[in-house]
């Protein structure tokens, strides 16, 4: 079983600790350093053990906010936390507070119902259920990856990054367009900044900054996992910050893989340079076994195992292999997931407990295979082939090259995944079926088949490559490099390269 979950905090303390000399930096900077500094924390290095030490016992400043990836983590990070004057929350959570001290009292809509009701407003009521529905996803968006820019055109180029077009039906049938849903968005948006006492979670970064409600509050701001970040939930953090107050920028640049979804990837280096900000390493791992630290010091040449690592062992097999010797708890990781279907129903043939990480990913694939409204397996084929090559093209004819690549890696891999299935199953039905049952949150004991981005913050004692998903035409890009350092380095003792699978 992995025996870490994903981005959360450890929950004991070593009573006596021995700290490395990159950790006494740390704690130096904490105790009496001056301006602002980025702290470049590897895989496995001990990282929230550290900061968490820093700001305890080293910090000066009597106003501390020690921002956490998400609500889980903060409470946990909390719970360690003695001093008064240390904060542990969410981005969002400091958001919620700007707003509440600006407007009073405020509900969170938990059943989405003022998404809705914001598409409401800007549409007829005689316009399709469909297009209200879409309109309300892409001003929810905006609201939450781009909040400084709202105009029909900048929401245009995000509604194809994040597959938020209108289908072909609505465009022939009942003329919505694209930019008719940009239009509307835009409206809605203006209407989401009026004042109110039911806000959702996209308000939470939005509404302090597009109203100006946030405001400098903190002497100490510690961002944690900050490659992980989106741009505008970084910039609420460095608004909470007063004028000579300080700013720790804690996290992984090579870590940074999920640029698609929002995330900052460039943040670690751009906050570097834009706070004028010192730099201070963590790059001994006390995960990673010898030998996989040698393969990751291939992509990020600072990563160093402790002196005490054990050897380890990297190992080659085949994907027929594979299935006899993958064990519980072991992880099979992908750069896509459409491989992960062949691999975890051999294994359940084989009578081995298996499951794919990603319970959204299942959602959203059902999702799409609804909206097709396919009789059979053969016609959803055929409408799935007709997506694909819409997609592609709307791809290259409105994104960059790169994020074209991405959008279209994306529509592949995705039906990838129901071909895969389709092979297993005899209707449509079925097929639905399936997904929700392969793809789970939680994996419980069984060989856990997973994406490298769903595999993030986890660790493992036996770690299995499907080695021809990674890498390609697209080998040498940070990001694609990034994949492969983040799947190599989450294996404890055992890494295994498995040929015979493609992405």
């Amino acid at each position: 079983m992995p025996t870490k979950t994903t981005k959360t905090a450890k929950t004991t303390k070593p009573a006596t600790r021995t700290w490395s000399p990159q950790q006494k930096q740390i704690f130096a900077w904490f105790a009496t350093g001056k301006g602002n500094v980025v702290v470049r924390a590897r895989a496995g290095t001990g990282k929230t053990t550290t900061i968490l030490e820093a700001v305890e016992h080293h910090a000066p400043e009597h106003r501390i906010l020690l921002a956490a990836f998400n609500r889980i983590i903060a409470t946990e990070l909390q719970s360690r936390i003695t001093s008064p004057y240390v904060q542990a929350k969410t981005l969002h959570g400091l958001g919620l507070s700007y707003i509440c001290a600006t407007w009073g009292n405020v509900s969170v809509d938990q059943n989405g119902v003022r998404k809705i009701d914001l598409a409401r407003k800007v549409c007829d009521p005689d316009d399709p259920h469909e297009a209200v529905h879409l309109v309300s996803r892409v001003h929810s968006k905006v609201r939450e990856l781009q909040p400084h820019r709202t105009t029909p055109e900048d929401i245009l180029e995000l509604m194809v990054d994040q597959d938020l077009l209108p289908e072909d039906k609505l465009e022939v049938e009942d003329n919505i367009t694209p930019g008719w849903i940009a239009d509307r968005a835009s409206k809605a948006i203006e209407i989401a900044k009026l004042r109110t006492t039911l806000i959702d979670y996209e308000d939470m970064i939005f509404l302090p900054l597009a109203l100006g409600m946030a405001r400098p509050r903190f002497d100490l701001v510690v961002v944690d996992e900050a490659q992980d970040m989106s741009e505008p939930q970084l910039e609420l953090a460095i608004k909470a910050c007063t004028a000579t107050g300080r700013l720790a920028v804690v996290g992984d640049d090579r870590q940074a893989i999920y640029g698609f979804r929002g995330a900052d990837s460039g943040s670690i280096d751009r906050l570097k340079t834009s706070l004028n900000a010192s730099e201070l390493g963590l790059t001994t791992t006390y995960r990673c076994p010898k030998t996989v630290v040698e393969i990751a010091r291939q992509i990020v040449s600072d990563f160093a195992a402790a002196p005490s690592a054990p050897e380890g062992i990297i190992e080659n097999c085949s994907d027929l292999s594979l299935i006899h010797l993958a064990q519980p708890g072991d992880f099979i990781l992908s750069r896509t997931n459409a491989p992960l279907v062949r691999v975890c129903l051999s294994l359940l043939r084989a009578g081995k407990s298996a499951t794919i990480r990603g319970r959204d990913i299942g959602k959203n694939i059902v999702e799409l295979v609804d909206r097709q409204k396919a009789r059979d397996l053969v016609s959803l084929s055929k409408k799935l082939a007709v997506w694909v090559e819409r997609e592609s093209k709307r791809a290259r004819a409105s994104l960059t090259e790169g994020a074209a690549e991405n959008r279209i890696a994306y529509v592949q891999d995705v039906v990838g995944v129901v071909s895969a299935l389709c092979e297993d199953v005899a209707t449509v039905a079925e097929l639905r079926s399936k997904l929700y049952t392969l793809f789970v949150q939680e994996p419980g004991n069984s060989v856990i088949c997973s994406s490298t981005h769903k595999a993030k913050g986890l660790e493992a004692r036996n770690v299995y490559l499907l080695t021809g998903t990674f890498g390609g035409k697209r080998s040498g890009e940070t990001e694609e490099r990034n994949l492969l350092y983040v799947a190599v380095t989450r294996s404890m003792n055992r890494l295994v390269w498995v040929s015979g699978f493609e992405k």
